[in-house]
């Protein structure tokens, strides 16, 4: 499949960047550079728990590598995803791409200008129950999304919506191919200096409508997404994870596994479809790194590039901007 293996390195050994060097480290088609960060402590830990290279500065890195994973705080996107672009490195960016839209542009502009590739880190675009979701459910025409966590310090210097809501605003958009026509938000401070719940009402012009809610104050992790389109019900549960469905006309969604019912309503007898899906166990993330690996070595665009991780972060930031207004 590959004539020449891309040479990969790493910038940022923390909780994230620790699971990019373990697959990278294990990876068949890719030349595992090594990594880098800041703290030496924490470089030297992770990588000698997988047996790989620590490297001493960002410029060995662009000497020896012909693209980057760039797994850092998002206060440092721009400047690092600047300058491996100048040196004409391909990099795969943790989410959000960058701060400020502005910095996305810029980041696009010189990837433009030196051909190089940037890919995003929305894992979700990977998550194997999420793409079989997708397969169900044709044309949704309202989307809620729960996405709750358990308070923890890291991360909370951004707020939740960049932290947690940018995977389903993302997914939202994806899914729904229409310009969004107004969008509505509230939202709290709790823990941290910056929000911490969140819920967002998303209008798109084709009257397809989203409600959004993430919150990093909960007892446990929930992950669930509920779709509602004519005569198709579904609820898909992340953490389990699985799919159920629920419908009136048996019109591709369901197998012969599905079990059917006939229901007396007051327009008759009606008869309600039902299946459960268990999607195939794969890691979101050495899926995402096999499709940057993939895009290096035939030049081609990954599936979340600069310009959906741009459109992501704008609406985002659309969001939070709303909540302050409403604060």
């Amino acid at each position: 499949m590959i004539d020449k293996k891309p040479k990969i390195g790493v910038i940022g050994a923390g909780h994230l960047g620790k699971h990019h060097i373990k697959h990278l480290a294990q990876h068949n088609d890719v030349e595992f550079v090594g990594a880098f960060d800041t703290n030496a402590s924490a470089l030297r830990k992770v990588c000698a728990e997988f047996s790989v290279n620590p490297v001493n500065s960002i410029e060995e890195l662009v000497k020896n590598c012909t693209a980057v994973h760039i797994v850092t705080p998002t206060n440092t996107h721009f400047e690092l995803g600047k300058f491996f672009l100048e040196n004409n490195l391909d990099i795969l960016i943790e989410k959000p791409i960058t701060e400020t839209v502005k910095e996305a542009e810029s980041l696009i502009e010189i990837a433009d200008q030196n051909k190089c590739i940037i890919q995003v880190g929305h894992i979700e675009r990977f998550n194997p129950t999420i793409n079989k979701l997708k397969q169900l459910i044709s044309s949704p025409h309202c989307i809620e999304i729960e996405r709750l966590a358990p308070f923890q310090a890291r991360g909370t210097e951004v707020p939740v919506i960049l932290d947690l809501m940018v995977h389903d605003i993302d997914m939202v958009l994806e899914m729904v191919d229409s310009p969004i026509k107004n969008i509505q938000a509230s939202g709290a401070k709790m823990m941290s200096s910056t929000i911490d719940l969140a819920h967002a009402h998303i209008q798109f012009q084709n009257g397809v409508v989203a409600n959004l809610k993430s919150s990093r104050i909960a007892q446990g992790y929930v992950r669930k997404i509920r779709t509602y389109q004519k005569n198709l019900y579904s609820i898909t549960d992340l953490m389990i994870p699985q799919i159920e469905i629920y419908g009136l006309k048996n019109s591709g969604q369901f197998s012969q596994q599905s079990i059917s019912r006939a229901v007396e309503t007051s327009e008759g007898e009606k008869t309600v479809f039902y299946e459960k899906f268990i999607p195939e166990q794969k890691d979101a993330l050495l899926e995402e790194i096999n499709n940057f690996v993939e895009s290096i070595i035939k030049r081609s665009r990954p599936n979340v590039d600069g310009h959906a991780g741009k459109r992501a972060l704008d609406i985002a930031l659309q969001i939070e901007n709303k909540i302050f207004l409403n604060d």
